[in-house]
């Protein structure tokens, strides 16, 4: 990857990956429509690995959807405004989807044509399953009802070169029927095709796969139950009900996207590219018991780790709904003295010194983002999903009696161990590693996590146990904005900061709208399926 090294070059940059966003996605069809029985020289593990590639989160996906929108909505962050162009994300993500859904329907024809014959393809076909649901499900939940039953199959006939709009029920169901069916057919015993190096993902961990499967229909399946009750409540009920059929994450599991082993390039885009994002009110009030700029109300300890002190050494919030006597949030930019063009001397995010973490400049009024959590691609994920996310879906579960009997006493040991798993993951699997965290590196300890337990204590009241539920799934997806975004779109109940000149208009942000070249390129099924208006304001079916 070519390092950059003025904000020029990064803008321009910026601007050729809009113009292949949006080549890719006017290409996409002439794409799909190659032969996959005559097909190149890759191997099955380089396609399974190129698959797995997609999962990391594009430039304008994270830029434009996150920063720019779910952010601001969810209130994860302070000073989350839409710098960049929507349209830009929504060619990001509709070009990775459907270039990567040609790529695993051609996969899926390569393990199941019958060429295979020496080798059991059960569990491979099953990962590809549980890729191809994740990322339907991802994408499902940024647009509404999309093509997807006859996409990506354009080298069948002409038929497939424009399709239709499936809805959003459908696909919601199919996928997930498909992770349950995945994680059934995930086999332990010799004789089975393995994608060896091919899986970066899990490197070839059945057990995991598995899990990530089954944890993966409890959070979709609970998404769904308020608008679908009938349908996914039963599923719920047997998920929870059968742990040794439908093993979850526990501990500090995680599915995440690392680097190392992976292409890792777009991370920086999360917040470096967006350098005055910072602490807002909402989250502040969730981890600190005062405003005492010396942080001596802080009771988190996660808080260390997503944000640091202002350049005055001060924990200062931005507030979620800024007047216009709002000083102006400038941190600078980051690594403006440490870029290295030489392989193994730094680069983007690698070569940073202690010094860096300090160098917030004069205009950095507010706590911003950490430095580390925001710079470096050695050591820092993209996460996918943890095991303290599936903690705290079954505590709501069991707080609420969705397919299981209501019962306090799970609720609470669940919601205990999300929090336990949470601090450690955030610590263990984040913070100790990175060997690049060296100004003010925190620490997690026994007592700290006991005091966080002493100072969240599970309420005996049932309604106020469900906000602290929600509450704790909101604070440890804090890098995964989707989740959080999705969590208020359902709920209506994550924690918000209202105060001020707080408007609910300013909150009316439902969906992704479609990539622009749906217009030009699949006009008829576009016009059937949105009437030509190209909407964010439209609730998606599991929407409250």
């Amino acid at each position: 990857m070519i390092k950059m090294k003025t904000r020029k070059i990064k803008l321009y940059s910026l601007l050729l990956v809009c113009v292949w966003c949006i080549q890719s996605c006017t290409d996409g069809f002439e794409e799909m429509n190659k032969d996959p029985k005559n097909p190149t020289q890759t191997s099955l593990p380089a396609m399974f690995n190129g698959i797995v590639q997609t999962l990391q989160l594009g430039y304008n996906e994270m830029a434009a959807i996150h920063f720019g929108r779910y952010y601001y909505q969810s209130q994860q962050l302070g000073n989350a405004m839409p710098t960049y162009p929507l349209t830009g994300g929504a060619d990001n993500i509709w070009s990775n989807y459907y270039m990567a859904l040609k790529d695993m329907r051609l996969l899926e024809t390569r393990l199941t044509d019958g060429t295979m014959t020496s080798m059991k393809t059960d569990n491979a076909k099953a990962c590809l399953d549980i890729l191809l649901a994740y990322k339907t499900l991802r994408m499902v939940d940024y647009v509404g009802d999309m093509p997807f039953f006859d996409a990506g199959k354009g080298s069948e006939g002409s038929e497939f070169f424009k399709v239709k709009y499936d809805k959003q029920q459908d696909i919601y169901k199919y996928c997930i029927d498909l992770l349950k069916a995945a994680g059934a057919n995930l086999k332990n015993e010799s004789g089975q095709y393995s994608y060896g190096t091919g899986d970066t993902f899990f490197k070839g961990d059945i057990n995991l796969w598995k899990k990530f499967a089954n944890s993966l229909v409890l959070r979709y399946a609970l998404q769904a139950a308020n608008a679908d009750a009938t349908t996914y409540t039963p599923i719920i009920g047997e998920i929870m009900s059968n742990p040794s059929q439908y093993p979850l994450f526990t501990s500090i599991d995680v599915a995440a996207i690392w680097p190392g082993g992976n292409l890792f390039d777009s991370h920086p885009w999360s917040f470096r590219e967006s350098n005055n994002s910072c602490m807002g009110t909402a989250m502040w009030k969730m981890m600190s018991e005062n405003d005492n700029t010396d942080g001596s109300g802080i009771f988190d300890p996660r808080c260390y780790v997503f944000f640091e002190p202002n350049v005055n050494g001060e924990w200062k919030a931005y507030p979620q709904s800024p007047t216009d006597n709002t000083p102006v949030q400038d941190r600078g930019p980051y690594l403006t003295s440490t870029y290295n063009e030489k392989e193994g001397e730094g680069g983007r995010g690698r070569g940073a010194n202690e010094q860096e973490w300090a160098k917030k400049g004069v205009g950095c009024r507010f706590s911003p983002v950490n430095f580390y959590l925001a710079t470096n691609d050695d050591y820092i994920p993209e996460i996918i999903m943890t095991a303290a996310e599936v903690y705290f879906l079954q505590a709501e579960i069991y707080n609420r009696g969705i397919g299981v009997t209501k019962n306090a006493d799970k609720a609470k040991n669940a919601y205990i161990e999300g929090i336990k798993s949470s601090l450690t993951f955030w610590y263990d699997k984040i913070v100790t590693p990175c060997n690049m965290w060296v100004m003010h590196k925190p620490s997690l300890t026994l007592d700290k996590i006991d005091k966080y337990l002493a100072k969240t204590a599970y309420s005996s009241t049932e309604a106020t146990a469900l906000s602290q539920i929600y509450a704790q799934i909101w604070i440890d997806s804090f890098r995964q904005p989707w989740v959080g975004f999705n969590l208020y779109r359902r709920t209506l109940a994550t924690p918000r900061d209202t105060s001020g000149p707080y408007n609910p208009a300013n909150y009316n942000f439902y969906k992704v709208p479609y990539s622009e070249s749906e217009s030009l390129y699949n006009q008829d099924n576009y016009k059937a399926a949105t009437g030509g208006n190209n909407v964010t304001d439209k609730k998606l079916f599991w929407h409250k």
